[in-house]
């Protein structure tokens, strides 16, 4: 027959059984959701860096595009001053400087939306990292 004192230490061990298994789990999830929080944070760098990689690339590009145009232009000013300086006429002078100011209006223009599209495609490239790692964030929520 079971004594009071058996009965007493059956429930304690229970007890004790029950409170040590709420207490693995409670830890087995508490490491689980650090090591989520560690990959989510190493993710969110990796995309971090992608990121600015790509985002210096852009501005080496469109440095590289500033200098050749910088570089033509100068060239094309000098060629300009020096049909210029040999003119004959008031009018041969100002049919070559209308000349040299539409080309260059042109050649402006024309670069202006070269840089523009480089730097859209730059933002984008630059961007892609972190939005695609904010998607799979979300998706990771709502698979919750």
């Amino acid at each position: 027959m079971a004594t009071t004192a058996d009965t007493a230490k059956a429930a304690a061990d229970k007890a004790a059984d029950f409170g040590h298994d709420a207490f693995k789990t409670t830890i087995d999830r508490s490491i689980a959701a650090f090591d989520n929080v560690a990959t989510n944070s190493k993710l969110n760098l990796e995309a971090f860096a992608d990121s600015v990689g790509a985002a210096a690339e852009g501005a080496q590009t469109l440095t590289a595009h500033a200098a050749a145009y910088t570089k033509k232009a100068l060239e094309d000013h000098v060629s300009a001053a020096k049909k210029l300086a040999g003119a004959k006429s008031v009018q041969e002078a100002f049919d070559i400087q209308s000349g040299y100011a539409k080309s260059a209006m042109e050649s402006y223009l024309s670069e202006l939306t070269r840089w523009s599209d480089c730097l859209s495609a730059s933002m984008q490239r630059s961007l892609k990292p972190l939005n695609d790692r904010m998607a799979a964030a979300a998706q990771q929520f709502t698979a919750r």
